[in-house]
């Protein structure tokens, strides 16, 4: 099955929300559903490490724009750890707090969401807004990649998805196919909506990153 561009999913699924609304109505106020809905804010990296075995390499999160590269003893740091505290491959490089930090992850993951579902259901919420979801090396993922696919390391086969997108011509959309993130990201959607929940996603279309494909 070839991959359909994910902003396409996305307007689609901002043009069902928004059915039966005055389209014609100016762009700066937002939409009456929108107005309407109690939203949760997931930033997927930090939500919660539903699957440890796609956590982040150094490989996978590194850039040519750090301010200096991911060590070889990194590690993901415990969701328990103090924040202020660095972790042993942090105090390693004798860098200060603010630097080894962008190189910090938690393994945050969509399979993570998944699992706090039910949760977030009892809290009485009826729309996600995710942070970026593209794939992307920063823990933020507003330097994509791709943007047609979800980040590796929030599906279940890092490595796979990996091999899948080696196979592709970004620039051909007709060789595009759908990676184990992206159709995980499809059963969350699918798994909200049954639950009445909407999502909402961040894309930002205006600037990548420096690995971004067509650099």
């Amino acid at each position: 099955m070839r991959h359909i561009p994910f902003f396409f999913v996305i307007i689609s699924m901002a043009l069902v929300a928004c059915s039966g609304q005055n389209r014609n109505k100016s762009l700066d106020t937002p939409p009456e559903w929108a107005s309407q809905q109690i939203w949760y804010q997931i930033f997927v990296e930090r939500f919660c490490n539903g699957d440890t075995n796609n956590d982040p390499i150094p490989e996978d999160i590194t850039s040519t724009t750090q301010i200096f590269p991911v060590p070889d003893n990194w590690s993901i740091t415990p969701w328990t750890q103090d924040w202020w505290k660095q972790e042993p491959w942090a105090l390693e490089t004798g860098r200060p707090f603010n630097e080894t930090l962008q190189h910090r992850r938690y393994g945050g993951d969509l399979q993570g969401v998944l699992n706090k579902l039910d949760y977030l259901q009892e809290l009485g919420i009826t729309a996600i807004y995710f942070n970026p979801l593209n794939d992307a090396p920063s823990l933020h993922k507003y330097d994509a990649r791709y943007y047609y696919h979800m980040d590796i390391h929030f599906g279940p086969d890092p490595e796979g998805d990996k091999k899948i997108i080696a196979e592709e011509i970004p620039e051909d959309a007709s060789t595009w196919q759908w990676t184990s993130a992206d159709t995980l990201f499809l059963y969350l959607v699918k798994q909200c909506h049954q639950r009445g929940i909407k999502v909402i996603v961040d894309y930002s279309w205006n600037h990548t990153g420096t690995e971004f494909w067509a650099w």
